[in-house]
C-alpha cells in the first residue's frame, strides 16, 4: 500500500490501471477536456493504491469521466470490475443536473447503482431551476434511473408550497419518457390531483396521454369540468379528444384532429351535446379546414363551418372572438400564383346566425389578375367573373352574374427626393341579372334592376416629395421628414341606379381610403371623380436608434363637381371637401406612447370620428391602457385597462369598456364589456382569479368566472383566462413571464 498526498491520479477505463502521475501541490480538477472518450480522472488530498487493483481516496475526493463529476469526502474505486463507492457529502454532477446523497454504489462501465437519501437540483435551457428528492435513487443503466418516494418541485430551497410525490419514478433518458405510479399534486398540503398511474415525457415531445383537467363555470352554462386526452397518431398527425361537463346542459363531446405535411396541412374541430338539458335539443359545431400545394403555382383548399342553432357560441363559449360571429364560412377555394400572373376560384356560401345580414353566395367565383412590364410602363390586368345567389331565407331576390375587365397602364417615375406616377385604365363591367329585379327606387317608386354594361375609363396622378432635415430636442438628435402628397383622380359619370348591390359599401373616408380610385368597396358602385387629394406628414427619427417617435399626418380631399353616384338610399354629397383627416402617432422615451385619429367636418363645424388612446408600459407586469372612441350619433365610449402589482406579489387587473350614449340598439349607456381579476405570482405558482362579462351578437351577456393555478409552468389547473387578458388588456405580461430582476 502506498499514501500519497496532493495527487491526481489517470485511469484508462478501457484497460487495467497501468499508469500513475504525481502532481505536487496542485488541488485542483482535473483537465479532461483533452482526454479521449472513457477516460477518468481521480482528484484528491490524498490517495491510496492497493496493488494497482483498487484506490481509495480521501479528502475533496473526486472522480470524473465523460462529464459526469462524482466527489465525497471518501471514494474508493475498483479498477477490476469498475466498481465506485462515494460515502460523506456525495455529489455527482451532469451537465445542468447536481445530485446529492449520502452514499453511492455504482458500476461505471454499466451505469448501475444506488444512491441513497438522493437530493436533486436542476436549470433547464431557459435557466428554469427545479429540485427533487427521493428516499433512494437506482441507477439502471445509462439512459435509465428509478427514483422511490420522490417529490419534485420548482420551488426554491426551503419553500414546499407545492410538489408532485410519487410513490416510484422512473426515468428513461432514451425514450425521454417518465413513468410514476400512485403520484398526486400537493398545493399547501392539499392533495388537488391524484393518478395511480402516470407516463409523460419531460422534454418538449409529444406523447399520448390524459391533459390536465380545466373547469370553470358560466352563467349560461353553469359549472363546467373537461378532461381532455392527447392521442399522438404519427409525427404529422394529433388528436385530442375531451368530454366536457356542462352542469345545466349535460355532456357535451369536443375533439379535434391535426395533421401536417410539406405539402399539406389542416384541422377538423368537432363537437356535440346529444341533449342539451335546456333546450331539449341536440346541439353540435363542426369546423373542417384544410389547404394544399399541388407544386407548379397551383394550392387550393377548403372549410367548412357550421352549428346547430343560431345561440350556440353564446351559450357555449366563453371567447368574444367566437361569440361575437354571425358568419360561418362554407367554402373550397382553388389558386395558382406564377410570375406575373395569378388566377384563383372560389365556391362560397355562409350560414347566418343573426337573421339579417345575408351575405350573397358565389357559386362561383373567379378571378385573373397580371402585372407585366414595357421598359418603364407598368401594365396591370384584373378582372373578374361572380357568379351571385342568395341563401333561401335572405330577404334579397336579385340574382344574376358580374363580369369585370379592368386593364391599366401606368409609368412610375422615382428620385431619391420624390415620386410621379400617371395612370390610365378602362373599367368594364357586365351584369347578366335572374330572379325577381323588381325594387323601391330612391324616389320609394317602383323600378326594376337591369342586365346591362358599364365602361368607364379611370385616370389618376399620384405624386409626392420627400425632405428631412436634423434636429435637436433636449439632448437627443432626430431627424425629421416633411412629406407632402397630392392624388388626382377622374372618372366621368355614367347611371348604375339600376345596377344591383351584390357586394358593395361605402367605406368609411380615413388615411387608408382617401387615396384612393373608388370610394366604393366591391365591384356594384364605381364613383364619379374629379377630384385632389392633399396630404402632408411629418416624422421625428431617432437617430441613435432609428425608432419613429413621432408621426402626424394631415390630409383632405376636394371635388371639382357634384357627387352622383350613390348608394341605394344615400344622400348625395355637399360641399366640395371632404372631412379632413389628422393623424398622430407618439413613442415617448418615458415609456408613454399615444395615437390621436381624428376626423372632422369643416362645413358644418363638427368632428364626425374621433379615436384617442394612450399607454403607459414602464416595465412588464406594468400597464395602463386609456382610450375615447367616439362616432356622431352611434357611438361615444371610454375604454380604460390595466395590469398593476398591487404588493406582496399580488397585481391586479382590469378593463371597464363604457358608453356614454344610450342609442339602442347598437349602443346602450353603461358598461358593455368589463374584466375583474386578481393574480398572485409566488415565484414557483401563480394563480389568478378573473370575472369577465361577455356580450354576445345572438343573445343576451354571459358571465364567465375564470380560476386557473399554474404550477411552475408544468402545468395549469383550472379554466384558462389568458387568452382573454390578452384580449382585454394590451401589454398584459403573465406574472410567471415576467423577469424577476423586474418584480
Amino acid at each position: 500500500m502506498s499514501s500519497l498526498n496532493n495527487i491526481r491520479y489517470i485511469v484508462l477505463m478501457m484497460a487495467l490501471l497501468t499508469s500513475m502521475e504525481n502532481h505536487a501541490g496542485d488541488t485542483g480538477p482535473a483537465d479532461t477536456k483533452a482526454l479521449p472518450a472513457g477516460t477518468t480522472t481521480i482528484d484528491a488530498q490524498r490517495l491510496e493504491i492497493y496493488l494497482d487493483k483498487e484506490m481509495r481516496a480521501f479528502g475533496d475526493a473526486e472522480i470524473q469521466r465523460d462529464g459526469q463529476v462524482i466527489s465525497g469526502d471518501r471514494i474508493t474505486y475498483n479498477a477490476i470490475n469498475h466498481e465506485l463507492h462515494a460515502t460523506g457529502n456525495v455529489r455527482v454532477r451532469q451537465g445542468d443536473t447536481l445530485v446529492e446523497g449520502v452514499e453511492l454504489r455504482l458500476k461505471m462501465d454499466e451505469q448501475v447503482g444506488e444512491m441513497t437519501a438522493p437530493v436533486l437540483h436542476m436549470t433547464d435551457e431557459g435557466g428554469k431551476k427545479s429540485r427533487g428528492r427521493a428516499s433512494t435513487l437506482l441507477f439502471e443503466g445509462p439512459t435509465r434511473q428509478r427514483l422511490k418516494s420522490a417529490r419534485y418541485t420548482t420551488c426554491e430551497d426551503g419553500r414546499d408550497d407545492w410538489f408532485l410525490r410519487a410513490g416510484e419514478l422512473e426515468i428513461d433518458h432514451h425514450a425521454e419518457v417518465a413513468t410514476a405510479t400512485h403520484a398526486s399534486v400537493e398545493f399547501k398540503g392539499i392533495p388537488i390531483l391524484y393518478t395511480p398511474w402516470i407516463n409523460f415525457p419531460f422534454k418538449d415531445q409529444r406523447k399520448s396521454g390524459f391533459l390536465t383537467p380545466t373547469f370553470g363555470s358560466t352563467s349560461r352554462s353553469g359549472f363546467e369540468l373537461m378532461l381532455p386526452y392527447y392521442w399522438n397518431i404519427a409525427p404529422n398527425m394529433d388528436a385530442t379528444l375531451a368530454p366536457r361537463h356542462l352542469g345545466k346542459r349535460g355532456l357535451q363531446l369536443q375533439g379535434e384532429f391535426r395533421y401536417l405535411d410539406p405539402n399539406y396541412q389542416g384541422i377538423d374541430i368537432i363537437e356535440f351535446l346529444p341533449n342539451d338539458d335546456q333546450t331539449g335539443t341536440t346541439r353540435f359545431y363542426a369546423n373542417l379546414k384544410h389547404s394544399h400545394h399541388f407544386g407548379n403555382g397551383w394550392s387550393g383548399g377548403f372549410q367548412f363551418e357550421r352549428v346547430s342553432d343560431n345561440q350556440y357560441f353564446s351559450d357555449m363559449s366563453t371567447r368574444v372572438a367566437v361569440t361575437s360571429r354571425v358568419n360561418l364560412p362554407q367554402q373550397a377555394n382553388l389558386r395558382y400564383d406564377g410570375t406575373n400572373w395569378h388566377f384563383a376560384a372560389l365556391v362560397q356560401q355562409y350560414q347566418t346566425l343573426d337573421e339579417r345580414s345575408y351575405p350573397y353566395q358565389r357559386l362561383p367565383q373567379l378571378t385573373l389578375s397580371s402585372v407585366e412590364y414595357y421598359g418603364p410602363f407598368n401594365a396591370a390586368l384584373a378582372s373578374e367573373f361572380v357568379r351571385f345567389d342568395k341563401d333561401s331565407n335572405a330577404p334579397v331576390s336579385v340574382t344574376g352574374n358580374r363580369f369585370t375587365l379592368y386593364p391599366s397602364l401606368s409609368l412610375p417615375m422615382t428620385q431619391s427626393y420624390g415620386y410621379l406616377t400617371p395612370k390610365l385604365g378602362i373599367h368594364y363591367t357586365r351584369y347578366d341579372l335572374g330572379g325577381n329585379t323588381a325594387f323601391t327606387n330612391d324616389r320609394g317608386l317602383p323600378d326594376t334592376y337591369q342586365s346591362d354594361t358599364r365602361v368607364l375609363p379611370i385616370f389618376s396622378v399620384d405624386t409626392g416629395l420627400f425632405f428631412d432635415r436634423d434636429m435637436r430636442v433636449v439632448k437627443n438628435r432626430y431627424t425629421q421628414t416633411l412629406e407632402p402628397r397630392l392624388y388626382y383622380v377622374y372618372i366621368p359619370n355614367q347611371n348604375q341606379s339600376r345596377l344591383p348591390i351584390f357586394d358593395t359599401g361605402l367605406s368609411d373616408i380615413n388615411l387608408a381610403t382617401i387615396f384612393s380610385e373608388n370610394q366604393f368597396s366591391g365591384g356594384d358602385r364605381i364613383n364619379d371623380a374629379n377630384q385632389v387629394t392633399l396630404g402632408l406628414t411629418t416624422r421625428l427619427i431617432d437617430q441613435k436608434t432609428g425608432a419613429q417617435r413621432l408621426a402626424a399626418t394631415l390630409a383632405e380631399r376636394f371635388y371639382f363637381k357634384d357627387q352622383n353616384v350613390v348608394m341605394p338610399g344615400q344622400a348625395p354629397r355637399t360641399g366640395m371637401r371632404s372631412d379632413l383627416l389628422a393623424a398622430l402617432n407618439v413613442n415617448l422615451l418615458n415609456h408613454w406612447s399615444a395615437d390621436v385619429a381624428w376626423q372632422y367636418n369643416a362645413d358644418n363645424g363638427f368632428t364626425e370620428k374621433g379615436n384617442v388612446s394612450a399607454r403607459y408600459q414602464p416595465e412588464p407586469g406594468k400597464v395602463l391602457n386609456m382610450a375615447y372612441r367616439y362616432t356622431r350619433n352611434s357611438l361615444e365610449q371610454i375604454d380604460l385597462s390595466s395590469e398593476w402589482p398591487l404588493g406582496g406579489n399580488w397585481y391586479g387587473l382590469g378593463r371597464l369598456n363604457y358608453s356614454l350614449r344610450d342609442n339602442p340598439p347598437t349602443d346602450r349607456r353603461g358598461p358593455v364589456e368589463y374584466l375583474a381579476g386578481l393574480e398572485y405570482d409566488a415565484g414557483c405558482w401563480q394563480g389568478r382569479a378573473v370575472l369577465h362579462r361577455l356580450a354576445t351578437a345572438t343573445a343576451n351577456s354571459n358571465y364567465a368566472l375564470f380560476l386557473q393555478l399554474e404550477l411552475g409552468g408544468i402545468s395549469k389547473i383550472g379554466s384558462n383566462p389568458l387568452d382573454v387578458l390578452k384580449r382585454n388588456i394590451p401589454g398584459y405580461t403573465s406574472t410567471g413571464l415576467i423577469p424577476e430582476i423586474t418584480q
